[in-house]
């Protein structure tokens, strides 16, 4: 069959054992194929394997914390203050008497979400932007892609603690805080996000199928948002895997400086400050926040250079 005959096409699903779809096929049944091939193309992957059992756990733990949690995590027992892991808590009490195991799984629950949320905050507005960016191209890609560039020349640690640091004026507390941060970490993925996505569109906005759905009368809005935006997903998607490992980096680091949500809500970042003092006489308190820090981090990172071995053909011979 020609180009002629079948000007339409979707490549659907990463390297190897991709699919190429008619674009009349519908959206579910893109979906379908596309997850299909690439749960065929992880398991061939160690690294993405790997990174996948952590989240898994990582994940249900999260979902599973009203269970799972032996104690309050915010209750204060000074007659059982520093105390090492036993029966009754099982990884040891901090130096208020509340109970790390618990105030683990709060949270890394609250962590995890925030890290989600923010993530896909950057996506929904940069992923648009930067596809209309290029597409339409001219002076509104000149003018959008000058207001990323003064984005990006603003350092990001300065920008979120700019925004933190306003809100703790403005008095922000319990969920407006957890907004205001999701905000700040969100805005400042959207301009890295924006770029990427312009430069994949640049690329693909010259391609057969491109041609195709102009000849036919598809409007310019369908054409990137409907048939190039389908086809550029795989790069967005391992960004944005990686990215949540930065974010939770982030996140704990601003709590650390005494910048995240203030006490008593569990956070492994102020969990991690507040145990410095007590390095020497109880380690403990300090090396699991530490630890599920790492390990977050770790499960997001694997996972996601395993995702860019598969969707990436240029970084994997076959």
């Amino acid at each position: 069959m020609s180009e002629l005959e079948a000007p339409n096409l979707v490549v659907a699903g990463g390297s190897g054992g991709s699919r190429v779809l008619p674009a009349s096929v519908g959206p579910m049944a893109r979906l379908a194929t596309a997850l299909s091939n690439a749960w065929y193309e992880l398991r061939k992957s160690r690294t993405a394997s790997i990174g996948l059992v952590m989240l898994v756990l990582l994940f249900s733990a999260c979902a599973a914390t009203p269970w799972i949690a032996t104690q309050n995590p915010i209750k204060q027992n000074y007659r059982e203050r520093l105390q090492p892991p036993s029966e009754q808590h099982l990884l040891g009490t901090d130096r208020l008497g509340r109970d790390i195991y618990s105030r683990l799984l709060w949270g890394g629950r609250r962590l995890v979400t925030i890290a989600l949320v923010a993530v896909a905050f950057g996506l929904a507005i940069g992923v648009p932007y930067g596809v209309l960016s290029g597409y339409y191209g001219g002076r509104v890609d000149t003018v959008a892609m000058r207001f990323v560039d003064g984005l990006l020349a603003f350092p990001g640690l300065l920008l979120y603690l700019l925004i933190v640091t306003l809100a703790r004026e403005w008095k922000a507390e319990g969920v407006f805080n957890d907004l205001i941060l999701i905000f700040a970490l969100g805005f400042a993925f959207m301009p890295e996000v924006a770029r990427l996505s312009r430069g994949s569109v640049l690329a693909e906005k010259q391609k057969e199928y491109v041609e195709a759905s102009r000849a036919i009368g598809d409007g310019s809005l369908s054409i990137a948002l409907r048939q190039i935006l389908p086809n550029i997903i795989s790069p967005l998607i391992v960004n944005a895997t990686v990215r949540l490992g930065y974010v939770i980096l982030i996140i704990a680091a601003l709590s650390f400086l005494g910048l995240g949500t203030p006490p008593p809500t569990p956070d492994w970042g102020s969990d991690l400050s507040s145990a410095r003092d007590y390095m020497e006489t109880a380690p403990l308190i300090a090396a699991f926040p530490g630890l599920a820090i790492c390990y977050t981090v770790l499960a997001f990172n694997l996972f996601g250079d395993g995702l860019r071995d598969i969707l990436d053909p240029r970084l994997v011979e076959r």
